[in-house]
């Protein structure tokens, strides 16, 4: 966007260098990170979790 607006382009392609770079080296030191099918898993039990806990509240107050 930068570069369109002709906000100096070559800082700009610099960053845009540096923030791949740096990226990659996010990814190669955590690869977890990067995949989704490991951390899926993980996000919809805890989404199981917190539905089923509003349910037994939901069904505790209209017990009450």
């Amino acid at each position: 966007m930068a570069e369109a607006k002709g906000i100096n382009p070559e800082l700009t392609t610099e960053v845009t260098e540096e923030v791949k770079e740096a990226a990659a080296e996010v990814v190669e030191k955590a690869p977890f990170l990067a995949s989704w099918g490991k951390i899926r898993p993980i996000v919809l039990f805890y989404a199981l979790y917190v539905m089923a806990a509003a349910l037994l509240l939901a069904l505790h107050l209209v017990v009450l």
